[in-house]
């Protein structure tokens, strides 16, 4: 039976419950009320959560703060298929910890370091929860792998994982924009559109404002008897022009 995120086996909360309370299998195992191999056969082995006793499931059920029938309920699941712990362990420890560096830090002999990264044995509920401290993992994710694996080696087919179809988010058509307004052409007093100066003449304007602001200076600088004489001559082009 397959078990999501929100609905984890009863095996992987009860190893996670030991985790947070740094205890041993055989202590969790003495907190139950239990012998060692009667909590491992709980953890490790499928079918064998069935034959629970009742006074065995309110005790878990009050370590878990749930209730009996949900204990009884997440007994039937199994953690899905997923890496074994000591892939997942190598992973963790690539470009960051050597083995010798790694149980420094985690205070865990060299000797069951090898054996975890091997994949011969995992480490108990107090040795878990240094590595996951150690390396950042999620306490219950640890908690998962390492029942999960040592359900896969006794050899209990365990469920694949829950598949999750990523949806692509749908982007909304985007709004037309409004055309703009056609710019009005000005117009005369009458109603007729002007027709547009060319550059020529407009050129030709320049020049013959420029050249008649020199012409006004120079007039200015005259003396008056030259403007009397330029007056004259003036005078006299206008008369043979006529």
């Amino acid at each position: 039976m397959s078990t999501s995120d929100e609905k984890m086996p009863l095996s992987v909360l009860l190893f996670h419950s030991a985790m947070k309370q740094q205890m041993s299998l055989a202590d969790f195992a003495a907190a139950l009320g239990l012998s060692v191999a009667t909590l491992r056969s709980y953890l490790f082995e499928a079918g064998s959560r069935s034959r629970m006793r009742s006074k065995t499931v309110e005790q878990m059920a009050k370590i878990l703060n749930m209730p009996a029938s949900e204990v009884r309920e997440r007994a039937e699941l199994l953690p899905y298929a997923d890496q074994p712990f000591g892939e997942w362990l190598k992973a963790q420890m690539q470009g960051r910890f050597t083995r010798a560096s790694l149980c420094t830090a985690t205070k865990i002999s060299d000797s069951a370091m090898k054996n975890y990264l091997s994949g011969q044995t995992t480490p108990d509920p107090d040795n878990a929860i240094r590595l996951a401290e150690v390396l950042g993992a999620d306490s219950l994710t640890v908690a998962r792998l390492i029942v999960a694996s040592e359900l896969r080696r006794r050899g209990v087919e365990l469920p694949s994982a829950p598949h999750r179809e990523q949806t692509v988010p749908v982007e909304p058509m985007p709004e037309p924009k409004p055309e703009p307004a056609p710019i009005p052409a000005s117009t005369t007093v009458d109603g007729a559109t002007p027709t547009p100066k060319s550059d020529t003449v407009i050129d030709e304007a320049i020049i013959n404002a420029y050249t008649e602001q020199r012409l006004l200076n120079l007039w200015r600088r005259l003396h008056p008897q030259g403007r009397r004489a330029t007056l004259t001559y003036i005078a006299s082009l206008l008369a043979e022009g006529m």
